[in-house]
């Protein structure tokens, strides 16, 4: 927003609302990028920012209106892509104000770096040991804290994550035989069966059933 009004008193204002839950979002999305910057020294910790109106925000604030000014509704995965466009600008262009919003309190902070640290490892295979230990806890306070953020247990969570994954990769056409290893499998009998108990099929019938399914999309 702004309170600098013009002269001749016509005002526009362009909010956007985002709760702590996207911009927790961001940051585990983009942490790579993140922690190469993180270590700058003087990290400010304000209650709020100024930040200047420059041309990449003119456009920006262009491209909304041209967003809203559709008669159509926008799915949430574009209001998130035009959140995370903006949050990559000031984070390039304004990384110690941007990174004084990423601790708020010890608590949300270290649910954080448990979301991090599970969903930056999804396909590495790691055992809850060693993810409590990249989180600074104990096992026991891993696993509570994990139900906590997830409603679910760490096993049916990772299952759930990596047969989407796999599902994704089947759907683009890759083959069954290189999945299991890309989603941190052992082995292909082990993937197979994991697969079914979510899909109800093989990863070979689903391609195939999916398969199927396009090319009578096509016929019609």
């Amino acid at each position: 927003m702004t309170e600098k009004l013009p002269a001749n008193n016509n005002y526009r204002s362009t909010m956007l609302f985002f709760d702590s839950t996207a911009l927790t979002n961001f940051f585990i999305k983009y942490a790579a990028i993140i922690n190469s910057i993180s270590s700058k020294p003087d990290k400010v910790s304000q209650p709020f920012v100024v930040l200047a109106k420059d041309d990449f925000i003119r456009n920006y604030i262009t491209s909304l209106k041209l967003i809203q000014s559709k008669p159509t509704s926008f799915s949430d995965k574009i209001i998130v892509v035009k959140f995370e466009e903006l949050m990559l600008h000031l984070l390039d262009k304004y990384p110690n104000e941007i990174l004084s919003f990423q601790k708020i309190n010890q608590e949300e902070y270290s649910d954080f770096e448990i979301r991090k640290a599970v969903e930056l490892n999804l396909t590495n295979n790691l055992t809850l040991d060693e993810l409590a230990f990249l989180c600074h806890t104990s096992i026991s306070t891993f696993k509570r804290k994990f139900v906590k953020i997830y409603n679910e247990t760490p096993s049916q969570y990772f299952l759930q994550q990596k047969m989407k994954i796999a599902k994704s990769l089947l759907l683009q056409n890759e083959n069954p035989s290189e999945v299991f290893y890309k989603i941190g499998y052992e082995n292909h009998s082990s993937f197979s069966k994991s697969f079914k108990q979510v899909y109800g099929l093989s990863p070979k019938q689903f391609q195939k059933q999916d398969l199927t399914v396009s090319q009578q999309h096509l016929n019609d």
